[in-house]
């Protein structure tokens, strides 16, 4: 879709954006579309879904039949059916558990999702819709819509419509529909925003706020609040395709059953399963009460034709308790008038504010994996957005297109949960890397870096990394034997390639260099010398820069582990 300048301009104006021209290498096929119904996970996961909502669901409806354009478009015709998750009408968003990338305001507007491939901003890639982080804690993403206010909730709702454009990496591989009538409730708080915690704020300050995300506290507040509200289920745990232009639009028609048990509906929650992105979300049905729909313009006074974005708040985006205060923000020239809440604290401390370089201090071992010495990035699983080669540069990323990122992991389970024994998320899905060293670390490697410059909201959630020693005069044959032993293939007994444990799977943070010393007991096999380094991430994410160091030495020293 072409963009006027015009609109590029607005976009940069509204939300403080700042544009990258480095382009991401994306990988040139496409993955393979997943139909309606037909991945395998949605069926392993299906009994997760039966206890994901707190709220009170009634009954598991059939599947909804998913129709064509033209089917659609004679039904919405011929029933007089409008859109009621629509802003033009007064629907807004009430609450969402996260908005990293983008905010769930996006998902309501009437215009066609943009994408513009040059435009980034603190986050990372600009998205039209509703985006939030690659979850690193147990759980799942999840956001309230009340629909079209100026007609008080719909009537037989026929259809919905979901749309993953330019989601091509990152959709959110399965969502689930709700709605619930809560126009009878006794409570006449109900009648506004009131009932929902911070849904009053959100709808003062204009929608939601890039960057941030709710505490777990937070959302453990709105489950209440949601929770005993009547809700019908009308989408069942379904997955999606990814947002390629041939086959983004998902069009569902509902049953008899299922349109019986929403006769109205005023408001609907949507999850994702377990997160991601989805870029419009539109509700076919008949206005409860014939209105006027309100003007197109958003609340921040723009057009309803573009990406919304109210603020950008990226000063938030640190996990540092510090950058949480008041004061904090005040520094920063961060408006606390109607302040945002910071994403969750992952557990681990990162200052990305105040990014450390740990690697410009002065070492006594070469970084034997740098592109300088000859090192190379070999072979990987997935490159969707960035290539191994990027992680051994001397250089320090400039953004996320410079480092090595995957997309996000079509198979990841409806809903994290955490391994209690080690705290980490619960999870053997991975993705990884083969770098070969430039100079062989005949005596061992005695420092790891893995950093995570620019990677916020899509770091891993750990990391391992394995070493190997296969030298030989035939070069090639080695490099194709040390890719050819991949971690599925690990004990199979396919390969001859023996990988050792130099760092166990660690857990990771945003925005940081990790430092690991063979000194302080870190890495393990420190004696052993290794030629490759695997890095294995779980269960995806990006990377931007990958240090080894250790001892160089004559090649003639070593004995191949082939």
């Amino acid at each position: 879709m072409q963009k006027t300048s015009a609109t590029r301009d607005h976009l940069l104006s509204v939300s403080g954006l700042l544009l990258d021209t480095q382009q991401k290498e994306q990988n040139a096929a496409k993955a393979p579309l997943i139909g309606n119904g037909g991945n395998s996970s949605t069926t392993t996961h299906s009994s997760e879904n039966d206890h994901a909502s707190s709220a009170s669901i009634s009954g598991a409806p059939s599947q909804p039949r998913e129709v064509t354009a033209d089917e659609l478009q004679n039904l919405i015709a011929s029933h007089g059916l409008v859109n009621g998750a629509s802003a033009s009408s007064g629907s807004h968003i009430l609450f969402a558990t996260d908005e990293w990338f983008a905010t769930a305001d996006n998902l309501l507007l009437d215009s066609p999702p943009t994408f513009i491939p040059d435009l980034y901003c603190p986050q990372g890639k600009v998205m039209d819709g509703w985006e939030t982080r690659r979850k690193r804690v147990a759980g799942h993403d999840w956001a309230v819509v009340q629909l079209c206010s100026s007609a008080r909730g719909l009537k037989d709702i026929e259809a919905l419509e979901l749309d993953t454009a330019h989601f091509t990496g990152n959709h959110a591989p399965r969502v689930s529909i709700e709605v619930a009538n809560l126009s009878s409730d006794d409570d006449s708080s109900l009648q506004d925003d009131g009932w929902m915690p911070g849904a009053s704020a959100r709808k003062m300050r204009g929608g939601g706020v890039q960057g941030t995300g709710r505490t777990p506290e937070e959302i453990d507040e709105a489950e209440l609040a949601v929770r005993g509200k009547g809700w019908v289920t009308i989408l069942p745990q379904t997955a999606l395709r990814p947002g390629y232009e041939d086959s983004s639009i998902h069009r569902f028609v509902l049953d008899d059953e299922a349109r019986s048990r929403a006769r109205v509906a005023t408001h609907v929650r949507i999850n994702y399963y377990p997160d991601g992105g989805l870029a419009r979300l539109r509700v076919w049905g008949k206005p409860r009460y014939e209105t006027t729909p309100t003007s197109t313009a958003t609340t921040n006074g723009s057009s309803n034709t573009t990406i919304v974005m109210p603020r950008n708040v990226s000063a938030t985006s640190i996990m540092n308790e510090a950058v949480y205060s008041p004061e904090a923000m005040d520094s920063k020239g961060v408006d606390t008038a109607t302040p945002a809440t910071p994403p969750a604290p992952l557990e681990i401390k990162s200052n990305w504010c105040n990014w450390v370089a740990f690697s410009a201090d002065p070492y006594p071992h070469p970084e034997l994996s740098s592109s300088d010495l000859g090192g190379a990035g070999l072979a990987c699983s997935n490159k969707h957005y960035g290539v191994p080669s990027n992680l051994i540069r001397p250089s320090y990323g400039k953004d996320m297109g410079d480092g090595w990122e995957t997309a996000r992991h079509p198979d990841r389970p409806a809903i994290w949960a955490k391994n209690p024994e080690t705290g980490l998320m619960d999870t053997d899905l991975m993705d990884w890397a083969v770098l070969k060293l430039g100079k062989w670390a005949n005596l061992g490697v005695s420092r790891i870096i893995l950093d995570t410059k620019h990677f916020r909201g899509n770091f891993p959630e750990s990391v391992r990394v394995e070493g190997c020693c296969a030298p030989s005069n035939t070069e090639e044959d080695d490099d194709a034997a040390v890719c050819e032993a991949t971690p599925d293939k690990d004990g199979s007994g396919n390969s001859a390639t023996q990988w050792f444990s130099l760092l166990p799977r660690t857990r990771m943070g945003p925005d940081a260099e990790h430092v690991f010393d063979r000194t302080s007991g870190n890495i393990t096999n420190g004696d052993k010398p290794v030629t490759h380094v695997r890095v294995t991430i779980y269960p995806d994410g990006g990377l931007s820069r990958v240090r080894i160091y250790g001892d160089a030495s004559d090649p003639d020293h070593l004995q191949s582990h082939l």
